[in-house]
């Protein structure tokens, strides 16, 4: 029999084109096809008037949604006066939605308003929430990433959830803790997550890797093949997501001294204005797959992003890791990255401003290692995934 799995993953449509949230996705869907089984995305259209949007914004406020929200109104402040940015802002939209459209349309179950979407939860043989920060305080009152929509006798199972964060805030967690009861299975990306989990709630958490690390080396380089972008010129890829101006510095002085040129992708989550001169090649037309084969024909990756880490490891990349914002900034999400570098034993990749760029990144990585840790996370992330579903959707079955 050909089980169903109704998955929710960070996977909107229109303007949320983050390359992360995409791959991840990607990588799930993948791996649960080529097991066997039938994968839907649950994709949920709320039917939310003005007044509860407006009831509705001081706990996402208070949830920490100020950063976003602020965000959200630049990127549509700058794109109303910034033409040149509107214009390169959606080549790089059209990018990611094609692939989306190709890849994860086609699997799409959408459902108008919460009644419809709890009403349609019961058809799945099991609902699976995929990775990326879905747990994060903003979203709890939504009732949708923390699966509260889904009918009490579907199985619940979470695969490298993220909080994004290394404490709920004292007023949400008698209700994570609620939600978290529901599932049958939980697992997670982050040490901080595991430790969220098994303080809150009577439920162990078991530590996975990120959906885009189910893939193996050779996968993803099959799927960067398909692009038909190439810089003929090596260079040093830098995909930066934070407005720190320092990392800029010192990754000018590693071009200087290395005299190659930076690809620079700009803007990518945020305007942000001195990045117009920062960068030698800074493409915008760049689909997900256009990404991947970017960071992996690079000579050095210098990021601050979670992903851009995981692909620098992934496929045996040099590669330097910045925290995105100050290092005691309470509100980071340098969790994961101290997490993963700290699997991988890479803490040396995790950028030290007390120590030369140019020594950092020409350090040697021992591949040899990384690749073994590689695997075995791997392999016993995808048993825990498959076993997992695969009791579930017996057990689910058999109550019919």
């Amino acid at each position: 029999m050909k089980y169903t799995i109704g998955c929710v993953l960070a996977v909107r449509r229109h303007d949320h084109n983050n390359y992360g949230t995409s791959l991840q996705a990607y990588a799930t869907i993948r791996v649960l096809q080529d097991a066997g089984y039938d994968v839907r995305i649950i994709r949920y259209n709320k039917h939310r008037g003005l007044i509860a949007t407006v009831l509705a914004l001081p706990e996402y406020l208070r949830a920490g949604g100020k950063t976003e929200l602020l965000l959200r109104i630049n990127r549509k402040l700058v794109s109303r006066f910034n033409h040149k940015f509107k214009t390169n802002n959606k080549i790089r939209n059209q990018a990611v939605e094609a692939f989306k459209e190709e890849i994860f349309e086609p699997l799409v179950d959408y459902y108008d308003g919460y009644p419809a979407l709890k009403e349609g939860s019961k058809k799945y043989d099991i609902c699976l929430v995929g990775s990326d920060q879905l747990w994060h305080p903003m979203g709890y009152a939504s009732g949708f990433y923390n699966l509260k929509f889904v009918d009490e006798n579907v199985p619940k199972l979470a695969y490298a959830a993220s909080f994004g964060v290394s404490n709920i805030p004292e007023y949400q967690c008698e209700g994570t803790k609620d939600y978290l009861e529901r599932f049958d299975w939980i697992s997670v990306r982050e040490t901080a997550g595991k430790k969220i989990v098994e303080t809150l709630s009577n439920k162990k958490a078991d530590f996975v890797c990120d959906p885009t690390m189910l893939l193996s080396k050779k996968q993803w380089q099959q799927f960067a093949e398909q692009s038909k972008k190439r810089i003929q010129k090596p260079y040093i890829f830098c995909y930066f997501l934070g407005k720190r101006p320092e990392i800029r510095e010192e990754a000018a002085k590693l071009s200087k001294h290395t005299g190659l040129e930076i690809v620079f992708m700009r803007h990518v989550d945020e305007f942000i204005a001195m990045d117009d001169s920062f960068g030698n090649i800074a493409p915008y037309d760049v689909s997900p797959i256009d990404f991947v084969n970017l960071l992996e024909h690079a000579e050095y990756v210098l990021t601050d992003s979670f992903h851009g880490t995981i692909f620098s490891i992934m496929l045996e990349c040099k590669f330097i890791t910045f925290y995105r914002v100050q290092p005691n900034n309470t509100n980071s999400t340098h969790s994961r990255i101290d997490s993963l570098l700290n699997k991988f034993n890479l803490q040396e990749r995790l950028f030290k401003f007390n120590r030369d760029i140019v020594e950092q990144a020409q350090a040697d990585i021992d591949f040899s290692f990384t690749r073994k840790v590689y695997e075995e996370f791997q392999t016993s992330s995808k048993e825990l995934l498959l076993m997992h579903i695969n009791e579930a959707c017996k057990k689910n079955h058999k109550n019919l």
